[in-house]
């Protein structure tokens, strides 16, 4: 009943090797805003969360206990470049290696991003706008002012059980730094096969403990704490169909503020300085803001449903739609489509993703009161309304196919993402549009 379901969707979705941003954001964080490290945070799931009916096919019912013999090493090297247009670039370089000791396996993976940036977040910032300061966060100084630079460094390490009878246990580690945030995760997700290996039920949790500085205060640090959890039942309905439904929470508390990121109040107007820094006039009180002043709590809620159609050997279909809600006020649709092909030498897939997001409950165009009117307060364009596509391509190539029990095997790997968003109640900043493309070796000794 699943073999040709599976055949269809063998590696196809999971051909990205590492922890990918959620879905309705870009691949990287915004530069001068603290991240948690990639890690499953109640976003829709991810390429690495994909499996079982949905990635790979399950061994059938009669076949033997795993072997104690260990399988060749497998392991990926990719670059990608992430722009925008508003003037942020990311250089990513990327390396994955994997092996399996019968039912046991184990990875690891390092991931560098190095960034700069002049985007609105900075060059609004009271201090990172500015002519000669320390502008990076790397160390280095600017004169030019609006720009900063970055590196980030992400380190991760998992451990895996799985037995030929649906049953499947994994442990995952990730270590993130940067100079002025750092981040530690832990987590723990399984999932066991019932009802003669048509349905799998699936669930983890995951532990993240971020510390966030800044290069502009030496006095500032503080601490945020988070825990994911995730559950969700996939089923095979017919030789060509499958589902799956997927909850997802997480709960935040602590520091969830930008230590640059500040507000200003008034109905304020902006000019542009020599440098191309943002110059606020019109401001109740000083023109260099007060620093947002987010809720240290916050619980989101989200659930995926999935559905996977065959529509010949070879070709499939994956519609989607995800929705949130979270204690901030905001929720979210995301529909999604790919279409899937594999053929002898190639594996290929479309998507395009639609984003509609409401405000926080707390966010506004402009604070025209004074601060001490509000509970809360933020400059963050990501709080506001939000809409966004997204259009991505995955191909897969082989480029050495095994031909003995010795052999190596080489897979070319490309991915492309185009985003566009809008932000129709951020005064500083009504759209932006980026592109991520990657290109790697995948290889199996």
């Amino acid at each position: 009943m699943q073999l040709r379901l599976a055949a269809l969707l063998v590696v196809v979705a999971s051909g990205r090797t590492f922890a990918q941003a959620p879905s309705d954001t870009p691949p990287v964080a915004p530069p001068v805003t603290p991240a948690p490290a990639p890690a499953p945070s109640g976003d829709e799931p991810t390429a690495a969360d994909e499996r079982d009916v949905f990635t790979t096919p399950p061994p059938p019912a009669e076949a033997p206990a795993a072997s104690s013999d260990s399988e060749s090493p497998t392991g990926a090297g990719r670059l990608g470049v992430y722009s925008d247009s508003d003037r942020t670039t990311v250089i990513r370089g990327l390396a994955t290696l994997a092996k399996t000791f019968g039912r046991f396996s184990i990875s690891a993976g390092a991931v560098v991003d190095a960034v700069t940036s002049a985007s609105v977040d900075v060059r609004s910032s009271p201090a990172l706008g500015k002519v000669d300061v320390v502008t990076s966060a790397s160390g280095r100084s600017s004169t030019s002012g609006g720009q900063m630079s970055d590196t980030r460094y992400l380190g991760t390490v998992g451990g895996g059980w799985k037995d030929s009878n649906g049953h499947a246990l994994n442990l995952t580690s990730a270590v993130a730094t940067e100079r002025d945030y750092a981040s530690i995760s832990g987590g723990i997700n399984g999932s066991v096969d019932v009802m003669q290996r048509n349905v799998t039920l699936l669930g983890g949790v995951t532990v993240t403990d971020n510390w966030v500085s800044s290069v502009l205060d030496m006095t500032l640090h503080r601490k945020m704490a988070a825990v994911a959890w995730t559950a969700g039942v996939a089923r095979v309905l017919t030789p060509s169909d499958a589902i799956r439904l997927r909850y997802d929470g997480k709960a935040s508390e602590g520091y969830q503020a930008s230590p640059y990121r500040a507000v200003r109040f008034g109905d304020w107007s902006t000019s542009f300085g020599a440098g191309g820094q943002i110059m606020f006039a019109n401001t109740i009180g000083s023109a260099d803001g007060l620093a947002e002043l987010l809720p240290e709590s916050r619980i989101s809620h989200a659930a995926t449903f999935e559905w996977v159609h065959s529509l010949r050997l070879g070709l499939g279909l994956h519609p989607a739609v995800r929705v949130s809600h979270d204690s901030w006020g905001i929720n979210t649709v995301t529909p999604s489509v790919d279409l899937r092909l594999v053929t002898t030498n190639w594996r290929m897939q479309f998507g395009y993703r639609y984003y509609r997001q409401s405000r926080a409950n707390f966010f506004a165009t402009k604070y025209t009161a004074d601060p001490s009117t509000y509970d809360y307060y933020t400059s963050d364009k990501e709080l506001g309304s939000v809409t966004g596509q997204l259009g991505s391509v995955d191909l897969a190539k082989t480029l050495i196919d095994a031909s003995g029990p010795n052999d190596t095997k080489m897979l070319l790997f490309f991915h492309a993402e185009m985003f566009s968003y809008k932000y129709p109640g951020f005064a500083l900043l009504s759209a932006r549009s980026s592109e991520f493309f990657e290109i790697g070796l995948g290889w199996e000794l």
